[in-house]
């Protein structure tokens, strides 16, 4: 039975995972936000004009 043979995709799968892991996760890592995010208290908000029933 082929599918029990691990020797290809025991291969893919290091190599996938060193891929994701040395080259691609420094790149992600490197990206800055273009809007830094604030906290919702520092915003300056107008209260919502509920109606009092």
């Amino acid at each position: 039975m082929p599918q029990l043979n691990p020797e290809p995709w025991l291969t893919i799968l290091s190599v996938t995972w060193l891929v994701l892991i040395v080259i691609l996760q420094p790149k992600i890592a490197s990206l800055k936000f273009m809007n830094s995010p604030t906290h919702p208290d520092q915003k300056t908000t107008k209260p919502w004009p509920w109606p009092q029933t």
